[in-house]
């Protein structure tokens, strides 16, 4: 009788000892699926919340290309991670929350503010422009940089 409840103990011993080894392996793996969860679930309610803010006075091909941005912008903060050796999951895991918090703000200011809707009008040609300085102002400094390095090198040549 004493050695059958010391061989069941042992046995459920084990088995607990097994049990927490393998969950002690998955614990990775469902990190990393929950993050890929949490990532997808991020961008169906930020698009949802494009959809339901700008649905009122848009038309349905703009809305699509504001949801095709912020498709845009979760694939490439993934890509981003991947090209830089960062932790993948763990960016994708923080870009979906700031983007959840994102829509959730968008959403609290649609629904308390009252001239959300003067701001959300405003929003997208707004951000437009200033990509679009801010791109010139690269472009321009980049193109000034190459144009003094071939002056640099002209002038070595014939100094040579």
């Amino acid at each position: 009788m004493i050695q059958s409840a010391t061989l069941t103990l042992r046995f459920l011993q084990e088995l607990f000892i097994g049990i927490l080894t393998a969950v002690m392996y998955l614990i990775p793996w469902l990190l990393r699926a929950v993050s890929i969860v949490v990532w997808l679930i991020s961008t169906f309610i930020s698009i949802t919340t494009l959809h339901k803010i700008y649905s009122p006075f848009t038309d349905v091909i703009p809305i699509f290309a504001l949801q095709f941005g912020v498709i845009l912008l979760m694939v490439q903060w993934s890509m981003y991670g991947l090209r830089n050796g960062q932790n993948v999951w763990g960016l994708l895991f923080a870009g979906a929350i700031t983007l959840w918090g994102i829509s959730q703000a968008m959403t609290w200011l649609s629904n308390h503010w009252q001239y959300a809707d003067l701001f959300f009008r405003i929003l997208p040609p707004a951000l437009l422009g200033v990509g679009m300085i801010t791109l010139s102002i690269r472009t321009r400094t980049r193109r000034m940089s190459r144009v003094s390095s071939n002056k640099n090198q002209t002038t070595n040549k014939v100094a040579a």
